[in-house]
């Protein structure tokens, strides 16, 4: 122990803390929560001004099966679901301006995300009915089968935004833009639920708005050097 207190203490008095540009951060979206998913972003520094952003993503829930009403919702019946997404942001300014802020401040991003989300979910089908000698009779309209369903969502989206740097060591990001989603998910109408009918949905296709704000850490925002 008087080892470990000495090494410590020659540590300290052979290296100083220093500031530095930070090149790796870490961070999560909360709105990611709404669509019953969590996800990690790991931004990377490329180069100067040059920032990509990392950023697997998993869905979880419990479906209660109820039946489509109302006030049902695609998100009530994700089963699970994993996805990934992938963020260039470009910052014009921040080098140019003031040391030791490469990217904080405004900024150009595009957008490539994948998603896989699995369904269970209560539907309509058509069963047969037999008459009393075990011939078949016709169809009877069954409203609580359930259904099992794998839906893919490929977006892509184009941003502008802001990153404040708060507290030296964190950030705080807000983004807008427009996208365009492109899933394989085809609406099936006897089955009643429609897993595309939300722009945020793993079935939607077609234009949307995004939006969105990001907190995170900066890892290496200082460093030890020698005196």
């Amino acid at each position: 122990m008087l080892a470990l207190c000495l090494t410590l203490s020659a540590f300290a008095q052979d290296y100083i803390i220093k500031e530095q540009i930070p090149t790796v951060t870490i961070g999560f979206q909360p709105q990611s929560f709404s669509y019953k998913a969590a996800e990690i972003d790991l931004d990377l520094r490329l180069a100067p001004r040059n920032w990509l952003t990392i950023a697997p993503r998993l869905q979880f829930g419990n479906p209660q099966l109820q039946t489509v009403d109302y006030s049902w919702e695609p998100t009530d019946d994700i089963e699970k679901g994993y996805g990934i997404g992938f963020t260039y942001r470009y910052f014009p300014i921040t080098s140019r301006t003031k040391k030791m802020t490469d990217g904080v401040g405004p900024f150009v991003s595009a957008s490539l995300d994948y998603l896989n989300t699995s369904y269970k979910y209560l539907g309509t089908s058509n069963v047969n009915y037999y008459d009393a000698y075990g011939d078949l009779a016709g169809f009877v309209l069954d409203e609580s089968t359930e259904f099992h369903q794998k839906v893919n969502n490929l977006g892509l989206s184009v941003n502008i935004g802001y990153n404040w740097r708060i507290f030296d060591i964190m950030y705080l990001e807000a983004y807008m833009g427009v996208g365009v989603k492109m899933s394989d998910y085809v609406f099936d109408v006897q089955r009643r639920a429609n897993l595309g009918e939300n722009t945020w949905d793993t079935g939607y296709s077609g234009y949307f708005v995004s939006s969105g704000f990001r907190i995170g850490v900066y890892l290496n925002r200082y460093k030890y050097v020698l005196k």
